[in-house]
């Protein structure tokens, strides 16, 4: 039974040999025939595909001007904010306009830190050292007469004239 079995799945593959033969070359046909059906819709396909592109492109563009607008607006701001701290700073301690320039930092404590520092420097400078200057016969009203005797008689002492 068993060389009946063997002999059977032997002219089997053998009557399947022609079989697959012509099957592969039928297979082989559809293919290619399948390949130029998807190569022609492709090409139909084309101009649409770089219409979608140039869209898309445009669209990012787009985007991507409306961003750099967003960050250019956000920056002004934080500068805007920033400069309006500082010359609060700037307010609260009477620092003279000639001294804006020296007040700058990116938090409030060095702003407030280097307003301090310049209104001390500034009261230092615009304070008169005391110093106690002495002139002798200043305040003193000399005994002198108008009419002339006096004056005479001031001059006859000082150049040792009797």
């Amino acid at each position: 039974m068993s060389e009946t079995t063997e002999s059977a799945a032997t002219e089997a593959a053998a009557a399947e040999a022609p079989a697959q033969e012509t099957d592969w070359k039928a297979k082989y046909e559809e293919t290619v025939a399948e390949s130029r059906k998807w190569e022609s819709r492709a090409k139909d396909n084309k101009g649409a595909a770089e219409k979608l592109a140039e869209i898309e492109e445009a669209s990012k563009s787009e985007a991507q001007k409306l961003a750099e607008r967003a960050e250019a607006a956000e920056k002004a701001l934080a500068d805007a904010k920033a400069d309006s701290l500082r010359l609060s700073v700037i307010a609260k301690h009477s620092i003279p306009e000639e001294f804006h320039e020296f007040i700058s930092g990116a938090t409030e404590e060095e702003l407030v830190a280097k307003a301090e520092k310049v209104q001390k420097l500034i009261e230092a400078s615009t304070t008169p050292a005391t110093r106690h200057v002495v002139i002798s016969g200043e305040g003193k009203s000399p005994a002198l007469a108008l009419n002339g005797d006096g004056i005479e008689q001031s001059l006859r002492t000082a150049l040792g004239i009797a």
